[in-house]
Parts: structure tokens; C-alpha cells; sequence
């Protein structure tokens, strides 16, 4: 049997160390242990260990837990614990893990394997990795990598300090922003699924529009961004993208959005700013989804939804609406069986 991976810590900081760190309020630190191991879970932390309680859920885990030193907010307070008090516990945690396990550097430069066109402008401070190839006129800025196998085919730029993670394409002419990361597998530029029938046969109609992706956006392993008939498909800033969603040709994704995996969006669809997509939604072509607006799981939108609203099902329609059909399908076998005796009675009468 493989024992359970944990990874492990680059430092053992102290308490103190922590505290400055996160910006947190130290309190009842005489009983913490000297130094901190890592970060662990509530139920698997141990005595030397980091954990924390980010909602009241898991605050009575946090109370039995064997952490030495717990992150918490005001509100969610244990007196007489080692503990540190934040504002925003999770992102306390996202520092915290960030310190402890950092992701190793690149080394800058360009691999001895890569391929890259003489027209292409590489920055001295980027990275090149294993078996890259870079075509004509593309420009890879300051900071940026390129993990092993990763294709800029021509007029790609990729912005500073963004990471293209193993075996991501790029089909130019592709725009990607600053700070951005893209999964392995990621997919841009690929020609958006446009065909006219003409005299009873499908006619491919040519793509020559661009992808771009704005600053600091995420996109999951194996998704893919189409490019358009004409103009553009564009990827908002901060955007968050899982796993195997695909966008296709000329729609517009506003900013701060977040899409769980397996989300489909059709061609020429307007998404709004800080919208939320559960996992296998489906939304059709040529429709405007306001702002923040939610999206339920395996939801199928067929129409166009307001901002703030809340849908969910196929076809969509209100969440509460939605709940009150669920809870009637429930009951239907019982409902069928009352339905029966009463048409037994009628048919008597």
C-alpha cells in the first residue's frame, strides 16, 4: 500500500514568522509549537502542523483537530488555541501554501530542442522548454513559459509572466495577456465550427479572426477557444476556466467569470462580468448571459438570461421554480397511485 503523499514544506517557519506573513493577529502562542512543519487538513493535522477553518461548517472539525496552529477569522474565533486571526482566512491560505511550497522557477532561455522562427521575438528573461516550436512573428514577453511541447503556430503573443504548461496550442494570430495560465492541453485558435449548407453539402467557411485571452486568466486542461468567422473571440480578465470547457467561435467571455468543467458555450453567445457556470452546463448560440448571473449543473440555456439572475435545468428556467418541479417529480409514483383510486371511484359512480 502507497502511504498518502503529503508534500513537503521549503520552510519550518515560526508562529511569529507565520503571522507576519498572513498580516493575522497571533494569539495564545505559548502553547505552539516552536516551529511549523506545514499545512495539513483539520482531520489529518498533527501537533507541529498548520490548519484552518474558513466557515462555521468546519468549525467544530477545528475544534478537535490536533492542528498547533489554526487560521481563523474573527467570527469564527477558539479562544485558548494557538491561532491566527485574519480578514479573509482563504486568502491567508493561498499565502501560506504559496511560502511552503513554491513552484519551482523555470531557468530563462530557449531548450536546445525548441524550433523557433527567425522572426520571432523571444524575451532573455522568458523560458523555452523541451521540444517547443515558435513560428513567424510570434512574441513571447518577459517572464513567460513555455512548458515542454507547447506550439505558437504564427502571430502569437504571450504576455509576461504568463505559463503555457506542457503540450498548450496556439493556432495564431492568438493575443494572451499577462499573468495568465494555461493547462496542458489548452487548445487557441483552432477554427470555429462554421458550415453552410450549399447545394445539400456542408461548405467550411474559412476562420481568419484572433483568440485573445486578457490578464490574469486561467484555463483548465484540454479546454479549448475557438477562433471566428471574423473579429474576435476574447476571454475577460480573471476569468476562471476548468477542465474540458469549450468556447467557440466570436463569443465573448466578460471578466471575473468562473466555469466548471465540461461547460459548452456555442458560437456568437455574450457572456457578462462575474457570471458563475456549474459543471456541463450548455448555453446555445447568439444568446446574452447578463452579469453575474448563475448558471446550475447540466443546465440547457436556450434563452437569454437577465443579470443577477439564477437558472438552472433543461431548459432553464428560475432556481426556486426549478426545486418546486423536483420535489413534485419525487412524488409522483405516490401521486399516480392516488390518481388511480380516484378514477376507480369515478368509474364506479
Amino acid at each position: 500500500m502507497i502511504d498518502q503523499y503529503r508534500p513537503t514544506a521549503a520552510i519550518h517557519a515560526t508562529p511569529r514568522e507565520l503571522a507576519d506573513w498572513i498580516g493575522g493577529q497571533l494569539l495564545d502562542a505559548e502553547s505552539a509549537p516552536e516551529r511549523l512543519d506545514g499545512m495539513a487538513v483539520l482531520s489529518e493535522a498533527g501537533p507541529t502542523d498548520i490548519s484552518f477553518a474558513a466557515n462555521e461548517k468546519a468549525l467544530g472539525e477545528a475544534r478537535e483537530s490536533k492542528a498547533g496552529m489554526l487560521i481563523l477569522s474573527a467570527k469564527l474565533d477558539l479562544p485558548g488555541r494557538p491561532r491566527i486571526i485574519v480578514q479573509e482566512v482563504w486568502a491567508a491560505v493561498a499565502v501560506v501554501l504559496a511560502k511552503l511550497y513554491p513552484q519551482p522557477v523555470a531557468p530563462a532561455g530557449i531548450h536546445p530542442t525548441a524550433v523557433v522562427d527567425p522572426s520571432a521575438r523571444i524575451d532573455q528573461a522568458a523560458s523555452v522548454g523541451p521540444y517547443c516550436v515558435i513560428g513567424p512573428n510570434c512574441v513571447v514577453a518577459e517572464g513567460a513559459i513555455l512548458g515542454p511541447h507547447c506550439i505558437l503556430d504564427h502571430d502569437c503573443v504571450v504576455g509576461k509572466g504568463t505559463r503555457l504548461s506542457a503540450r498548450v496550442t496556439c493556432m495564431g494570430p492568438v493575443r494572451i495577456g499577462e499573468r495568465c495560465i494555461l493547462h496542458p492541453g489548452t487548445v487557441l485558435g483552432a477554427d470555429g465550427f462554421k458550415f453552410e449548407l450549399v447545394g445539400g453539402r456542408p461548405l467550411k467557411i474559412p476562420q481568419v479572426g484572433m483568440v485573445v485571452i486578457e490578464d490574469d486568466v486561467e484555463l483548465g486542461a484540454n479546454t479549448c477557444v475557438d477562433r471566428p468567422f471574423l473579429n474576435e473571440t476574447r476571454i475577460g480578465r480573471a476569468t476562471k476556466i476548468d477542465n474540458l470547457v469549450q468556447i467557440a467561435h466570436n463569443v465573448r467571455i466578460g471578466q471575473g467569470c468562473m466555469m466548471a468543467a465540461q461547460v459548452g458555450i456555442a458560437g456568437s453567445t455574450q457572456v457578462g462580468d462575474g457570471c458563475l457556470l456549474g459543471g456541463n452546463a450548455g448555453l446555445r448560440d447568439n444568446i446574452k448571459v447578463g452579469n453575474r448571473a448563475i448558471i446550475g449543473a447540466n443546465s440547457g440555456v436556450h434563452r437569454d438570461v437577465k443579470d443577477g439572475e439564477a437558472v438552472v435545468g433543461s431548459p432553464v428556467m428560475p432556481f426556486r421554480e426549478f426545486w418546486r418541479m423536483t420535489a413534485i417529480q419525487e412524488r409522483l409514483p405516490e401521486l399516480m397511485k392516488r390518481l388511480k383510486v380516484v378514477e376507480q371511484k369515478v368509474n364506479k359512480e
